[in-house]
């Protein structure tokens, strides 16, 4: 059976892009266009040229930043050959689809361009999916973001390595202890390289985490799965008079179960539906 590596990216924790740089993430914009996707394009770079030295047969990738928009924030006519990318309608976070694209048992799974959740000091555009609204999301009591949104969706697959800002670190050790951590950029040490500086840093760390991926371990969780969304202030739920799911509304939190991950995930998307702000 061929070597198949999933990738999984997001933006904000990307090299080369800090605190001044927000347009570089905003997707459509000239900037993004000109100088975001070029930074973006060079972490992913990096860990093909790893994946590919190591000998993995097909990286299956998903550009998960701005999740709705059709433009990828990636320049991918600069990938390797081997890379196919997730269908998926405007890149929409739709799980049960994403993970069906995949083998049932990947060589292992990456994060790429991470940022650390909502409240996380010392953090890049820290933020949990989308915050404000959203102050805090937990599944089977794990506080997760979008590292968790993709570690949980593919359960039992080795996590191999998370690459972005120091800070994100603390929710992918929280998921699983042996994940390999290679930070691009560190806020509390000052530390804002190049994507010439970490281009190499990013390709080393990748390299070493696939040759020790028998000692890596996949996160699994036991059902029931259960989920809860927090609020932030001054944020609420407009109450529902029937779900057609388990699950209740209070006026600054949401909870439900389901069948399996990408079930609750998708129920997560009715849930949000129903915030409105007080102002």
């Amino acid at each position: 059976m061929k070597k198949q590596l999933i990738l999984i990216s997001d933006m904000e924790g990307a090299s080369g892009i800090f605190d001044a740089d927000i347009k570089l993430l905003r997707n459509g914009t000239e900037e993004w266009r000109k100088y975001g996707r070029e930074k973006m394009t060079s972490d992913i770079l990096a860990v093909c040229e790893a994946a590919n030295e190591f000998g993995i047969d097909e990286i299956l990738y998903y550009d998960a930043h701005y999740a709705g928009n059709p433009e990828h924030n990636v320049i991918v006519e600069k990938l390797p050959s081997n890379v196919k990318l997730f269908d998926t309608p405007d890149r929409c976070f739709f799980w049960r689809r994403i993970r069906g694209q995949a083998q049932i048992n990947p060589f292992g799974l990456i994060t790429v361009g991470q940022h650390a959740r909502n409240g996380e000091g010392n953090a890049y555009f820290a933020h949990t999916i989308q915050s404000p609204p959203l102050k805090a999301f937990w599944i089977n009591d794990i506080h997760i973001a979008e590292i968790g949104m993709a570690i949980l969706s593919f359960q039992g697959v080795k996590y191999l390595a998370n690459i972005g800002c120091a800070a994100s670190e603390k929710e992918a050790k929280e998921l699983s202890e042996k994940v390999v951590h290679i930070s691009v950029k560190d806020k509390s040490k000052k530390w804002e390289p190049s994507i010439k500086e970490t281009y190499p840093i990013i390709k080393q760390g990748v390299l070493e985490s696939l040759k020790r991926a028998d000692k890596a371990e996949g996160v699994k969780i036991n059902t029931p799965y259960r989920f809860k969304l927090e609020l932030c202030e001054s944020y609420y739920f407009e109450q529902p008079e029937l779900i057609s799911w388990k699950g209740k509304f209070s006026e600054q939190e949401a909870v439900w179960e389901a069948p399996s991950v990408e079930i609750g995930l998708e129920i997560f998307n009715y849930v949000r539906e129903r915030i409105k702000d007080v102002r």
